[in-house]
């Protein structure tokens, strides 16, 4: 299991009903969590992650099977992607995108549709209402991080991601016992789940549960 916790199933739903292929872009990958099933539906995954501890880790625990569909690279997703336009099948990002502020936020969406192909796919998870706390039950606030309320999170999507049919899902999560490197021993909120295929036009559908 990672150390951010388990893979929710809500988001190994949309990965397998969003019928991923090809070659993919796991964004901010972390220590692996989503990416076996990513390379068990795809030709090529690539991992990338500011941190190389966690790709290290990521490699390690990533079925030899499936090393030959793998391929890391040390990337900072605050600045512009290392990757030409069109790039990508499908985009993959976990866990991350919550951290940042708004502005942060739009510049990574724009990158993803800059290196995302014409009906490529867009799987991301947003978490919003955050609570976090420390072994003796006290809150952990994490300075200069994004706060987001779920409606706030849903219009900023519905705001820059115009180019994409894009269905998306609220749920809850819960996680504890987290390992110390984590920061916090538990953590709870809702996330959405954001699915999506880049259009050759302009018109796009919203769904939003």
């Amino acid at each position: 299991m990672s150390k951010w916790g388990i893979e929710e199933k809500e988001t190994l739903n949309a990965i397998n009903q969003m019928g991923i292929h090809g070659k993919i872009l796991n964004i901010a990958a972390g220590d692996g969590r989503f990416n076996t099933v990513l390379l068990e539906k795809s030709d090529k995954v690539i991992a990338i992650d500011k941190d190389d501890l966690e790709l290290q880790t990521l490699k390690k625990e990533c079925p030899n099977e499936l090393k030959n569909k793998l391929e890391t690279m040390n990337v900072d997703i605050t600045k512009e992607f290392p990757f030409n336009d069109e790039t990508f099948d499908g985009v993959f990002c976990t866990g991350t995108l919550h951290l940042f502020k708004e502005d942060i936020v739009i510049k990574i969406l724009n990158e993803i549709k800059r290196i995302l192909k014409k009906k490529g796919i867009l799987i991301l998870d947003f978490a919003t209402e955050i609570s976090r706390f420390d072994r003796n039950g006290n809150q952990v606030v994490i300075e200069d991080e994004g706060s987001y309320s779920s409606e706030r999170a849903i219009q900023l999507f519905k705001e820059n991601l115009k180019e994409f049919e894009i269905n998306i899902e609220e749920a809850f999560f819960k996680e504890e016992n987290l390992e110390d490197d984590a920061g916090y021993q538990s953590i709870e909120g809702h996330f959405l789940v954001v699915c999506g295929k880049k259009s050759i036009i302009k018109e796009r559908t919203i769904n939003t549960l």
